[in-house]
């Protein structure tokens, strides 16, 4: 479903859930009071006051009418930008004699159509009445869930505050979590350390620590389904294509040969992105509507950052089984993220900073990683499944086809709020490389009612467990900001 069908119906909600204040007219009729044989008590009057009331008030069906007509609109747009999409493709890769570009449009165009029949076969057989019934359901459950967590923890002041903020009482509850999104970049011009006059990613090339022609996006090493969408663009213009779009202006196979031929001293200047901008856009849209089902209404902030160690540019895997130390160095000394402080033995002193970077969770698109992992999260506090990190945050590649792979960010967020994996592909907790892809209920969920992976309540309630209990209370809008030592 549309991002736009979500936030349309929220939308609505919150409008139509704020206070309306009326003034409504009241007559009371008034008597003297009198001896009972006394003509005069049938002497009566009318005293008209005017009253302030305040009605709050909430209708569904409208919801409903919103959601039916925008997933319809917002499916047959979709197909029509995917069809599109995927015949440039298919013509460039012709033009081009790129097969493998060939086959993406081919891909892109049949899994718009399956999604655009999918989509209006659960409307036309009421499978999207179904889910839209459970999605109700499941959000006064998750409503009153929250609630109680947040009176079992909080009180006066703090509490309304906090309430307030998440639309806990009216309107459309949610927390509205800032986040940044940050793309890893490489620049041709930034000298390398260890040679003084030669650009870095010259030297990286050269002794091997990186492939310059792969991040490109001329070699193609991983095999068909692990490439990815690396952006050039030549100096000078604006990364990210401004307020009219992506903005093309790659250098060429021969371009970069010149540039490495010379070691820099000749050929465009350029910057490498580690994924388009409509990929990132994508990815974040996707974690934008899943966050929803969580209770969470992410604000993604998107910024670039350019990287130049080789760690960096490869980030190691979990083929030993043990998270890398390197992940925590990257997030504190190239994002900028607080870590814990311990002292010599490694005992916990400090996490009051790391704490509140909880406040604003960071997702970090980069190049690639030593194995076939699509995205790693640290989680500060841990989980009954996730090992225990000094810093926050998330980080993920990009790889075809989108239908799959852009739910990849949300699924390490989850991580994140101290979620696990589970079975089953109809899930976005879901890990080819831990669980089984298959339940009874997998197909009829995914094909029936969702059509797409989804978490479930008991996620939810999950996640918000982690928040309360771990969030700062200034995070859910609260006033303490005290301290937190150990």
């Amino acid at each position: 479903m549309a991002i736009e069908c979500v936030e349309t119906q929220e939308w609505i909600e919150e409008e139509i859930s704020k206070p309306v204040e009326e003034w409504v007219e009241k007559s009371e009729k008034k008597c003297k009071k009198r001896k009972w044989y006394d003509p005069r008590r049938w002497l009566c009057w009318l005293v008209l006051t005017l009253v302030k009331v305040v009605r709050w008030v909430v209708v569904k069906v409208g919801k409903w009418v919103v959601r039916t007509v925008c997933k319809i609109v917002g499916a047959v747009l979709g197909f029509v930008r995917d069809f599109f999409t995927g015949l440039w493709d298919v013509l460039a890769g012709i033009f081009t004699l790129d097969w493998r570009r060939i086959l993406d449009g081919l891909i892109t165009i049949g899994a718009g159509f399956i999604d655009l029949v999918a989509t209006l076969a659960r409307i036309q057989y009421l499978g999207d009445t179904l889910d839209y019934i459970i999605e109700e359901y499941n959000r006064g459950q998750l409503r009153d869930y929250v609630r109680k967590l947040l009176e079992k923890k909080y009180s006066g002041d703090e509490l309304a505050d906090i309430k307030k903020t998440l639309r806990v009482d009216h309107g459309a509850f949610g927390y509205r979590i800032p986040m940044r999104a940050i793309r890893t970049i490489l620049d041709s011009e930034t000298p390398s350390p260890r040679e003084p006059g030669v650009p870095n990613l010259v030297v990286l090339h050269e002794q091997g620590e990186i492939n310059l022609r792969e991040l490109c996006g001329f070699d193609f090493t991983e095999g068909f389904w692990n490439r990815k969408r690396y952006k050039t663009l030549k100096k000078g213009l604006h990364v990210g294509g401004g307020g009219g779009g992506e903005i093309d202006n790659p250098i060429s196979a021969g371009e970069l040969d010149t540039y490495l031929s010379s070691r820099g001293a000749q050929g465009p200047k350029f910057i490498v992105l580690c994924m388009r901008d409509g990929v990132l856009k994508t990815k974040l849209r996707a974690a934008e509507l899943k966050g929803r089902e969580l209770g969470l209404m992410p604000q993604w902030k998107e910024e670039t950052r350019e990287v130049t160690l080789p760690e960096h540019i490869k980030h190691k895997g979990f083929d030993t089984g043990v998270a890398d130390p390197s992940l925590v160095r990257f997030l504190t000394d190239i994002i900028g993220r607080q870590s814990k402080v311990r002292d010599a033995n490694g005992v916990l002193i400090d996490e009051t900073a790391a704490l509140g970077d909880l406040c604003t969770p960071v997702a970090v698109g980069v190049f690639r990683y030593t194995d076939t992992l699509r995205g790693i999260s640290a989680c500060l506090k841990g989980s009954s499944c996730q090992r225990l990190h000094d810093a926050s945050g998330v980080t993920f590649i990009d790889n075809k086809p989108d239908i799959v792979w852009k739910y990849v960010p949300i699924h390490e967020l989850g991580h994140y709020f101290g979620l696990c994996h589970v079975d089953g592909v109809d899930r976005i907790m879901y890990s080819p490389r831990q669980n089984s892809w298959f339940d009874w209920w997998t197909l009829p969920k995914l094909l029936y009612t969702k059509g797409e992976p989804s978490f479930t309540l008991g996620e939810a309630k999950q996640s918000w467990d982690y928040i309360v209990v771990h969030f700062p209370a200034h995070c859910l809008g609260g006033n303490e900001v005290g301290p937190v030592i150990l």
